[in-house]
């Protein structure tokens, strides 16, 4: 019984820790937006969660809650909600991939070309720590598309 109790334990750290990363990951995303010259052309921001805000409206996804919201009230629902997962920032427009990185002090890790839309995989410091891809830390995914470009920390979990 007390294997099975610490095994239980370790698990509901080891997802705090997840929580309490992402939400820095996020709060460093939000924070550098702000500061961004191409902060003018945010549409809107993404927070995804699995609380709930007693300030902000929610859809719900089943895997977790995705609080739309503007740049100011980013900061709002990311202190104001427990469990956070990421945050994605939406610009209109497609933005080169040399601003983006510029503007939000990454590097790239890897590209992806699609159909529809360019993926990068990057790390940003002050970001968090991400998650591992290809045994590399990424902590920012960009979408670039024709009519938009999708900035997401950790990863973008909602569509773009």
């Amino acid at each position: 019984m007390k294997k099975f109790m610490l095994i239980v334990l370790a698990v509901v750290v080891a997802a705090t820790v997840t929580y309490a990363a992402a939400g820095r990951s996020s709060e460093g995303l939000v924070e550098k937006a702000e500061n961004a010259a191409l902060n003018a052309d945010i549409r809107k921001v993404e927070v995804y969660a699995k609380g709930e805000s007693q300030s902000f409206t929610y859809t719900g996804t089943g895997a977790f809650n995705v609080y739309t919201c503007d740049l100011a009230g980013a900061g709002t629902v990311l202190s104001d909600v427990d469990g956070v997962l990421g945050a994605a920032v939406f610009y209109d427009g497609r933005l080169t991939l040399s601003d983006v990185l510029e503007e939000y002090g990454a590097t790239a890790i890897s590209i992806e070309e699609g159909e529809n839309c360019t993926l990068v995989y990057a790390y940003a410091k002050g970001c968090g720590r991400g998650v591992a891809s290809d045994g590399r830390q990424i902590n920012m995914q960009i979408v670039l598309k024709e009519d938009a470009t999708v900035v997401g920390s950790p990863l973008v979990m909602g569509s773009y």
